[in-house]
């Protein structure tokens, strides 16, 4: 049966969101902050379709079907974003509350544009497709020569950086360079899909490689290599490797209370000297952290507490340091001890839920082996960056790993209209 033309209204707003995706190159390398408003913006586009509201109010609202672990995924976040929302009420930060948005805005924004993707005949999508394939290998590309160049683009980019070093271009091409590995196992399968070149795909994954060694942010290249082994895995044992990611995950929200045993006054003075002096600071940030979780139980500090603790913190003195380094930076560099810190139990398991629940839809979710892949390393990613450096207050940082499903919704479009 043929099915019937699009509408202008769906030809505007795929031009729209093929003209966002345009965007992503230029930003993730001089404006990282940026991918969020871009995913805002393109779920506000989708939003302006009469067929979201209509079926997803009834879907998700109306007449949940609990049955679907889908639909209890999206109501268990939903439901730990009203916590968020309550635990505004006895934050000590003013107007905590408003944070709520910074994860409910992009998890809502993305979810339209990824069911707008998918929502599309096929072949509607192509021209989207291909955008998104071409962006995704410009940003691996342009982060690469910035590695490569200590910040070209940047350095001949307003404003100029006048820091000692350029340590805030050096800072914004390393967040770029997050983005990208958080990304990339989408975009990969998304080219592969789009163009059948194995070799092209492997060259992006070396740019990636190069770009997060030559920068020298460990997590990122840590994570890049995690989600190569486990990519690799995933083609032979696709849904044992999702769950077993899936579990990964679940068990480090679990277990990060146990950071408060970090000997960190100990670990700093022995190995000062021979690991960064980043690495060293962490220990006390994670004890410190873990600490404060414990204290706040049972149902957590409030919303952006940890903001609360990092002006009041104690200094950790770790040698090589120029000066006295705070125990907690604004954030504890670790989003599930945040979680546990602002949220306690209640966060903990509303999260944990929505995310079990969630890994369960897609094990059982119409994709290929190759899609299903991307997903596990993408988390697998996510899971290095979530230990180490991510805040749940960064909206950018809320925002990349949403992109990579975004990626990998088009590369299933894509692998669809080959098969008709």
């Amino acid at each position: 049966m043929k099915r019937p033309a699009a509408s202008f209204h769906e030809r505007l707003v795929t031009a729209a969101l093929i003209g966002l995706s345009a965007l992503l190159p230029l930003v993730v390398v001089l404006a990282h902050r940026g991918v969020a408003p871009i995913l805002l913006a393109m779920g506000l586009i989708v939003a302006t379709r009469a067929e979201p509201w209509r079926l997803g109010v009834p879907y998700f609202v109306l007449r949940p079907q609990w049955s679907a672990p889908f639909v209890r995924a999206a109501l268990f976040f939903l439901a730990f974003c009203v916590w968020i929302v309550f635990s505004g009420f006895w934050s000590p930060r003013s107007g905590a509350s408003r944070l709520v948005f910074d994860v409910l805005g992009p998890a809502l924004a993305g979810g339209a544009v990824i069911w707008e993707i998918s929502r599309r005949p096929p072949e509607a999508t192509r021209g989207l497709s291909t955008c998104l394939a071409w962006c995704g290998a410009a940003a691996i590309v342009l982060i690469a020569f910035e590695a490569a160049t200590g910040g070209f683009l940047r350095s001949i980019t307003p404003p100029e950086d006048m820091t000692p070093g350029r340590v805030r271009d050096a800072i914004s091409v390393g967040r770029g360079a997050t983005i990208v590995t958080l990304t990339f196992f989408g975009i990969a399968v998304l080219l592969y899909e789009r163009f059948r070149s194995i070799a092209f795909v492997g060259a992006l994954y070396a740019a990636t490689l190069f770009a997060t060694w030559k920068l020298d942010i460990t997590s990122n290249f840590a994570g890049a290599l995690l989600g190569g082994g486990v990519f690799i895995a995933a083609l032979k044992w696709p849904h044992v490797t999702l769950m077993s990611v899936g579990g990964a995950f679940l068990v480090a929200l679990a277990l990060v209370p146990l950071a408060v045993f970090i000997p960190a006054d100990a670990a700093i003075a022995q190995l000062s000297g021979h690991l960064p002096i980043s690495w060293l600071q962490r220990l006390a940030i994670w004890q410190s952290a873990a600490r404060d979780a414990i204290n706040c139980l049972p149902f957590g500090c409030g919303a952006d507490y940890s903001r609360v603790i990092a002006a009041t913190s104690e200094k950790v003195i770790i040698p090589g340091a120029p000066k006295p380094l705070n125990v907690m930076p604004l954030h504890p560099h670790n989003l599930f001890l945040q979680i546990w810190i602002e949220f306690g139990l209640p966060g903990v398991l509303l999260f944990g839920a929505s995310f079990f629940n969630g890994a369960l839809a897609l094990r059982s979710a119409p994709l290929s082996t190759l899609e299903k892949a991307a997903i596990a390393a993408s988390v697998a990613c996510l899971l290095v960056s979530a230990l180490v450096e991510a805040s749940l207050w960064q909206v950018w940082r809320v925002a990349a790993p949403i992109f990579a499903g975004v990626f990998i919704a088009a590369a299933r479009q894509a692998r669809l209209t080959k098969e008709a």
